[in-house]
């Protein structure tokens, strides 16, 4: 969140929309997209086995793949990329508006009507002149082909996918918009079991004419995959339409041209594909399928990596139709770097594992020793421009969701915030195929093959590298040394995994082993040096799958340094231990600091039943969405409306600590609950307050004065999270919400001098009474590290109790027990902490009691 964004926290907020998908959402998405994706990659594979060992490498399937580059071309075109950039973007734009006006015309319908018909129109076209041009196009792709006559009929054929392709696309970008990515995932299943089917049954009497048959059957199955699911998620949104609360009529405009750097970025992608059949037709048969055998095995180690783009793109185009950029940004940052990560460990098995590789999967029938060398040595130099195919993949995204095909139809043209159509990545693009055409041409006559494979690398770096810095200037604003800084992590890690790797694979002499061994070794290598590096991607999974095995969040170091007590506990998992110098004092000189504190109100705490127990409290720091969470202190909206939900249903209601310390003393708790918030993180206003306030719930949030609208430094391990604002506490505290002092600068207490104790604990109350004008009661420990001296220094600056996190010695007013909330806590699991903060508070009690404790 900005730091000049208002948060209407100031009364009764609207109802908050739809939360964001969360990050079991985006989970469970990555997971069966990965799943049908790498099915449909496998049966390609199995495609590609049968194509090798039908027909070998010979002048056959150099003219089945010329016929090739017509579905070639057309599923980037009209599937995953052109298609996709355009109307992914446009349904979200969309879905928005109807979220906006829930009861106007569903812009939804309305999009479709204005775009399926003349897409349909559009695409019929297009197949009708590519099977009637078949001769010309073959002609231009390969004039040195040895039989253009075969290419023309496998051509023709492949001619038809053009329009079930188109739809397959359409469809599946709208449902990808609606979060439905089953459907869109699968249809790579359906496509090469077709073209498995029909190879098996009609090579002997059709020879290669039955890929280009199954190629066009596939097609037809992958739209027919999709319109189920299409019509079942339009039927659901159909309603009357009705006058838009806008004033006028609700929906969408086309704006047509903005179609042209969408197809134009495209298709000079796919150029260099061109580029390598009209070279590679003029070299020793064979080469364009070596070429086309690679580009298929290297492009598996992209796949991973593409899953990512295809998963988040709907995030950030629906966050760009909203106006948030930020969260766009962090978006791409993060699959920026997942994608890298990635990709970068299948580049380093490629590079070590070529030759193993190819020989398992294709060196049988028709395919030879010679095959298998060559198209080994052409997947190692492809391999050089993946990083770069994943990033392009990921960076052109935002481009086009910046300037999408439609804009609100009540919007003034004038202020359209986009007047220009952006032609800046096909400039990119086309700067990089003329260094795949330069390259190419300089390498080709004496490296062959390897010429092209160079050509392709050198070309595709420096497209990602030009569309990187470009998109500085477009919206999103990346952060760039932090982007470079991160990238170079992963490839020390890559290159160190490829050189051991490259000698694990040499051990044996079976392909099958060399494989596996290869394979594990460069993965354990990749992980562990990527760790040792400081890389976030391959670091923070790790440490946070380690963490899961715990029952809480890992600690948080807080530097050593003058006046610090070393790193101190935090998280439940950390009793709270005295240091050096207090223990003899921890029970018996603590007692004062105990519930209940003042004498007068005693007897009404006593019959209240109240005793020295302590309140149920829960803690919670950052509610938001966030994959990269090394300390487990996160909770994804999703996820804590769950939680809320929960208290809700089981009768119990939260609250802050001030309220629930005032229920105490009247004897009117019942079933209350303290909520806090630590730190004071920016999304509590963004999205916990609309979700307590649905429930009709309190909360605390503790706050760090000298650091608010700044960044949460002290984890250093990130992420960073904005702070709130100093508008924003103010905002909150005349909205009611309880604000608590968290230190002046988030400070460990334990072993400070008198001195900076009270700048600490009185001077941060001094700063936040002079900001929200009213009292500040309430302090919560900075990293949940206490002592007897910090107990002291609270209770003499004025604050009526503190929070700390678990029960100790010094449990009491000044030092509130809390139960950690983590994004893995549901119905069970809260339960089960308030059993065990129930037992820990009898515990406590029966060790306060225990004769004799005071004299040790």
């Amino acid at each position: 969140m900005s730091t000049d964004q208002h948060v209407a926290v100031v009364g009764a907020p609207a109802p908050p929309g739809p939360p964001a998908p969360g990050r079991d959402f985006l989970a469970k998405a990555f997971g069966v997209t990965a799943l049908l994706t790498a099915a449909g990659s496998a049966f390609g594979l199995l495609r590609d086995l049968l194509l090798a060992r039908y027909f070998g490498a010979n002048q056959g399937t150099d003219a089945f793949l010329v016929a090739w580059t017509v579905p070639e071309t057309a599923a980037p075109l009209l599937i995953e990329d052109a298609m996709a950039f355009l109307m992914v973007p446009a349904f979200s734009l969309a879905l928005v508006l109807r979220e906006e006006n829930p009861r106007g015309a569903d812009p939804v319908r309305q999009l479709v009507r204005a775009t399926l018909p003349w897409l349909l129109l559009a695409l019929c076209g297009l197949s009708v002149l590519t099977a009637v041009g078949a001769p010309q196009l073959v002609r231009f792709l390969a004039p040195g082909l040895v039989d253009p006559g075969l290419a023309v009929t496998c051509t023709r054929i492949t001619a038809l996918t053009i329009l079930p392709f188109g739809i397959a696309g359409y469809l599946g970008s709208a449902l990808r918009a609606h979060h439905s990515f089953t459907a869109p995932a699968g249809i790579y299943v359906a496509y090469n079991l077709a073209i498995l089917g029909v190879l098996l049954v009609g090579h002997t009497a059709w020879g290669v004419r039955s890929a280009a048959l199954g190629v066009a059957l596939g097609s037809l199955l992958m739209a027919g995959v999709l319109v189920g699911p299409f019509l079942r998620r339009l039927r659901v949104s159909r309603r009357r339409p009705r006058k838009s609360r806008r004033g006028g009529p609700a929906g969408l405009v086309l704006i047509p041209l903005a179609i042209l750097p969408v197809a134009g970025f495209t298709l000079t992608r796919q150029s260099q594909v061109f580029i390598e059949r009209h070279l590679g037709s003029g070299l020793p048969p064979g080469t364009i399928s070596h070429l086309n055998y690679a580009a298929k095995v290297s492009q598996l180690a992209m796949t991973a990596a593409i899953l990512i783009c295809t998963v988040t793109f709907p995030l950030v185009a629906r966050a760009l139709a909203a106006g948030d950029l930020r969260t766009a940004r962090d978006r791409v940052e993060k699959d920026i770097g997942q994608a890298t990560a990635l990709v970068l460990v299948g580049t380093a098995f490629l590079m070590a594992c070529a030759p193993s590789v190819v020989a398992l999967l294709f060196e049988r029938g028709a395919f030879t020793a010679h095959d298998t060398a060559a198209t080994a040595a052409v997947i190692r130099v492809y391999s050089f421009g993946l990083p770069a195919q994943a990033l392009i993949g990921v960076m052109v995204r935002p481009y086009f969701s910046v300037r999408p095909v439609v804009r609100r139809a009540d919007e003034d043209p004038a202020s359209f915030r986009v007047t220009r159509l952006d032609w800046y990545p096909v400039g990119a693009m086309a700067i990089g195929l003329l260094v795949t055409v330069t390259v190419g041409l300089a390498a080709t006559p004496r490296y062959g093959g390897l010429g092209l494979a160079a050509g392709n690398a050198a070309g595709i770096t420096t497209t990602a590298g030009l569309l990187l810095r470009g998109l500085l200037l477009r919206g999103i604003a990346l952060r760039v040394p932090k982007v470079i800084t991160g990238q170079s992590r992963l490839l020390a890690a890559a290159v160190g995994a490829a050189a051991v790797g490259y000698l694990a694979d040499g051990l044996t002499a079976s392909p099958l082993l060399a494989t596996l061994v290869g394979g594990l070794t460069v993965l354990l290598v990749f992980a562990g040096l990527g760790t040792a590096f400081g890389a976030a991607e391959i670091r923070g999974p790790l440490l946070g799958g380690l963490a899961r095995f715990g029952p809480g969040p890992r600690p948080r170091a807080e530097p050593v340094g003058p006046g610090t007590a070393g790193p101190p506990a935090s998280g439940p998992t950390h009793h709270l231990r005295p240091l050096k110098g207090s223990c003899p004092m921890d029970v018996d000189s603590a007692q004062q600091l105990r519930l209940p504190a003042q004498a007068s109100a005693g007897r009404t705490k006593r019959r209240a039943g109240s005793g020295r127990s302590a309140p149920w409290i829960l803690m919670y720091h950052s509610v938001a969405e966030e994959e990269e969470d090394p300390y487990l202190l996160t909770v994804s909206p999703e996820r804590f409306a769950a939680q809320m939900a929960w208290l809700h249903r089981t009768g119990r209601r939260g609250v802050s600590v001030r309220e629930l310390l005032r229920a105490r003393a009247e004897g009117t708790a019942g079933q209350l609950v303290g909520l806090t918030f630590d730190d004071g993180y920016a999304d509590f206003a963004r999205y916990a307050v609309p979700v307590l306030h649905e429930y009709g719930f309190t909360a605390t949030a503790y706050v760090v004065p000298d650091l608010l609208g700044t960044e949460n430094g002290w984890d250093v391990e990130g992420p960073r999270k904005q702070l709130l604002t100093l508008d924003q506490v103010t905002e909150l505290a005349r909205a009611g919400w309880e604000i608590g002092s968290h230190g002046l600068g988030h400070q460990a207490l334990p072993g400070l001098p008198a001195d900076r104790l009270a700048v600490q604990t009185r001077e941060s109350r001094r700063a936040l009474e002079e900001l929200i004008g009213g009292p500040v009661t309430g302090f919560c420990y900075p990293y949940g590290a206490v002592d007897l001296a910090a107990t002291h220094a609270v209770r003499d600056a004025g604050y009526d109790y503190a929070c700390a996190i678990a029960h100790g010695g010094l449990t009491g007013r000044y030092a509130l027990p809390r139960s950690y909330v983590g994004d893995r806590d549901g119905a069970l699991r809260l339960r089960a902490k308030r059993g065990r903060h129930q037992v820990r508070d009898v515990l406590t009690a029966l060790r306060a009691r225990r004769p004799g404790r005071a004299g040790r």
